[in-house]
């Protein structure tokens, strides 16, 4: 559901509510008008909009009287139901954690928005426990993609409802957390803005975790200018200005293996054509292979993945007790997949996995590899729930290219690119060396400018 007031960037809301022509009261309220008329139960798992309009208040008091403790104070943001927020549960969108003891202390995150004076909608629904790429949930309801049209379409996940919020226009900001893709997925699926940061970008004290390891924070919105701001505000920073035009563009590296395979026709064309456009635009591009790909689909063919081992260790006890039926069966299953997996395993992958980081840092130095962020368009939630082995193999290929990012620290940022002819939403994935998150928004609020038709 679109309105005038929240199909918009969060920079141009916060200008609006700057000149006066805008309260956040007016502006919280259009918030859940818009959620309420969207009629898709399935994005939120909670609403907070009792203390979300006198959080509104309050800060439309703090303007009125000079004493805003942001220049984003009023500005409504909705949160992964992964992150603790006082008075609410972290239900992890499982049934096992429905009723769970609401907790004390927010997260770091979350503490962080609040004294910025940013102001919670609510917690989003995802994929229990955050564990799938495509964001269904058999306890919660599934969110539908907002670009569907009489067949509903998978939004990605885990982050899910998080994704379809900003998308379909119900608050400019949300929270997601990524793993394999559980920002980047969604935000490729359903045609906006996400980015995940690497693992210790972001304080993760307060969230639930799926992977110790490969967890990441990331967040959605309509631009990256959005993003970079909201970063910042994240970190517990003050916003600084972007530069504009100071930076030197960076080399764009294209690998041609692994991530290029087996796209989608329509994907591989919308990709061609943002090439052609950042080409035209100055970038240098360069094709080749980059081994280090083929390099982590050998080691997770041959000793599996972390997250399937750190899951299982997180989930030990409730996968042997009685509320292991309560759970997704699908996730049971994936969790259960761990149990050949040995010490062993686990030691080979974190020692390649620092060995190889080190790898990436020095074959890009500065430059950024581009690369499709998923090789399908969103798939039919019909398809997917009438067919466990479709089910199954869609959910690798969606997290096929992401998830190589997880394990390389890499941060990145999806960007729309374009449409299938069906109006799905197609999107391209920027991504550098670990560490270098600051450095790739910026880049990337650049880039952003020419992919704009």
């Amino acid at each position: 559901m679109i309105t005038d007031l929240t199909a918009v960037t969060a920079t141009a809301l916060a200008a609006r509510l700057a000149a006066g022509d805008l309260t956040s009261e007016a502006l919280v309220t259009a918030c859940f008008a818009a959620i309420k008329a969207q009629g898709d139960d399935a994005i939120f798992i909670i609403l907070t909009e009792e203390t979300a309009l006198a959080a509104a208040r309050e800060s439309d008091a703090r303007r009125k009287a000079g004493q805003l403790l942001s220049h984003w104070d009023g500005i409504p943001v909705a949160w992964k139901d992964l992150v603790d927020i006082p008075g609410t549960p972290t239900t992890a969108a499982s049934a096992v954690y429905e009723h769970a003891t609401p907790p004390a202390r927010g997260a770091v995150i979350y503490e962080n928005c609040t004294k910025a004076g940013l102001i919670c909608i609510g917690k989003t629904n995802l994929s229990e426990f955050a564990y799938s790429g495509l964001g269904l949930n058999p306890h919660f309801g599934n969110p539908v993609n907002p670009h569907s049209g009489d067949d509903p379409l998978a939004p990605g996940g885990s982050s899910a409802g998080s994704a379809v919020a900003v998308a379909a226009s119900l608050v400019p900001l949300a929270i997601g957390t990524d793993t394999a893709g559980s920002v980047r997925v969604p935000a490729s699926f359903c045609g906006i803005t996400g980015f995940k940061s690497s693992q210790r970008h972001y304080d993760r004290t307060g969230i639930f975790p799926l992977s110790e390891s490969l967890d990441s924070v990331g967040s959605f919105a309509h631009s990256v200018e959005d993003i970079v701001t909201f970063d910042a505000i994240l970190r517990g920073q003050t916003p600084q200005e972007i530069p504009t035009g100071s930076t030197k563009k960076p080399d764009l590296v294209v690998p041609t293996n692994v991530v290029m395979d087996g796209l989608e026709p329509e994907v591989a064309a919308c990709f061609s054509h943002a090439l052609e456009k950042l080409e035209n635009a100055g970038y240098a591009i360069t094709r080749r292979a980059f081994p280090i790909f083929d390099d982590v689909v050998a080691l997770f063919a041959k000793h599996g993945t972390l997250t399937v081992a750190e899951a299982a260790t997180l989930h030990k006890d409730l996968l042997a007790g009685p509320d292991a039926d309560k759970m997704d069966q699908r996730v049971r299953e994936r969790i259960g997949t761990a149990t050949q997996f040995s010490a062993q395993d686990y030691i080979q992958l974190q020692w390649a996995r620092a060995r190889l980081e080190r790898a990436v840092a020095a074959d890009l130095g500065q430059d950024i590899l581009v690369f499709p962020t998923v090789a399908i368009t969103a798939p039919s939630i019909a398809a997917l729930e009438a067919d466990n082995d479709y089910f199954i193999q869609t959910n690798l290929l969606a997290l096929r290219n992401t998830m190589l990012g997880n394990y390389l620290g890499m941060p990145g940022v999806s960007i729309p690119a374009g449409h299938a002819k069906n109006g799905t939403p197609i999107g391209v994935l920027f991504s550098m060396a670990n560490s270098d998150d600051l450095k790739l928004l910026n880049h990337c609020h650049t880039i952003e400018r020419s992919l704009v038709d």
